[in-house]
């Protein structure tokens, strides 16, 4: 009874073995795993955000890529042409509180690519038989480009040719910024103060601690990210992700709410000239941002370091004047681009 069990075994590994071994797959592409239906999708959507150090040549720049998964290779032999609709960008900005400007059409041409073509405000995808990407490319004249605009292109699809497409990749908002030059990544290191509570302390206090169990050993980096000619935004890309200015609260990780940094400098001095709070100047809880007169307040060319003296004023908390319940004295110096 065993050995006939066996014989069985066998034979049904062998059967196993044969069709896997007359399987072949003729297309390199992804197929779609619902069968019968084939997908599109901006894969990059919705937000592709690119930005470059001033240049005065031309560079070629991948926009963003559209792919379709078909779902099986009869599929992909078929010949479509996918429609992209322009989006209204004043209408975009006004609704998500931003402040795109379309890209204009002297700073840059379409790099030729068989079967992608602008139409007006909107574009065409064409895919020929055996086709599943294209590649929406532009090659940029960097003397076109202003470093205080935040520059985009925007489609979203309007027809689809019989596709169906992925969720959440229908639209792009492919995105082009010059970095000014503070941009980078920056160690922070210094102290802090809060005049309301002894237990609130610098970031470092903390990471000092715990940061090499968490994977991010002190000093707290932090990203001066361009939003102007003359402005960054502090983002923490190294603990949470996001615009928050990260405290020690007696040993364990923190931030202040609704306050982060957009720090202004004067491109001719390098001094830094004002500092406000991303989330309002005040924000709803009253918190806003200001240098401290007594510091240097000074990006240093040479060494690329920002000496630097601020405050965090909060007059729901500390009703008298001048309302400063948090300050800092830092040293922000430069670890390389972002």
């Amino acid at each position: 009874m065993k050995n006939t069990l066996i014989k069985y075994l066998v034979l049904a590994f062998s059967v196993m073995i044969v069709f896997s071994a007359c399987r072949k797959d003729a297309y390199e592409g992804t197929q779609s795993q619902d069968k019968g239906t084939s997908f599109f999708r901006l894969t990059e959507g919705k937000i592709r955000a690119q930005f470059f150090s001033p240049f005065t040549d031309k560079k070629v720049v991948t926009m963003f890529t559209a792919r379709r998964d078909a779902a099986s290779s009869a599929d992909l032999n078929k010949a479509v042409t996918v429609v992209l609709s322009g989006i209204d960008l004043t209408a975009y900005n006004t609704a998500h509180h931003t402040n795109y400007t379309l890209l204009p059409s002297d700073a840059y041409t379409l790099v030729a690519q068989p079967g992608v073509s602008q139409k007006g405000t909107g574009a065409e995808l064409a895919f020929a038989p055996g086709d599943f990407a294209k590649k929406f490319m532009v090659e940029l004249d960097g003397t076109k480009l202003d470093p205080s605009e935040s520059y985009a292109i925007a489609y979203a699809v309007s027809d689809p040719a019989g596709l169906t497409v992925n969720a959440g990749k229908d639209t792009i908002i492919s995105t082009i910024g010059i970095k000014n030059k503070w941009d980078g990544t920056y160690a922070f290191t210094g102290t802090m103060v809060d005049a309301t509570n002894s237990n609130l302390t610098h970031v470092n206090d903390y990471l000092s601690a715990h940061g090499e169990a968490d994977g991010t050993p002190a000093p707290m980096q932090y990203e001066l990210r361009t939003i102007s000619a003359t402005e960054c935004e502090v983002y923490d890309n190294y603990y949470y992700g996001g615009n928050y200015m990260l405290i020690n609260n007696n040993g364990a990780m923190s931030n202040y709410g609704s306050f982060a940094l957009i720090v202004q400098f004067d491109p001719a001095t390098d001094k830094v000239v004002a500092v406000r709070n991303y989330y309002g100047q005040p924000a709803a809880n009253t918190r806003s941002a200001a240098l401290d007169p007594s510091g240097a307040n000074q990006y240093d060319a040479a060494t690329k370091v920002v000496t630097i003296k601020y405050f965090m004023k909060q007059p729901s908390v500390v009703t008298a004047a001048p309302n400063v319940r948090t300050s800092w004295d830092e040293k922000w110096t430069y670890l390389g681009p972002r």
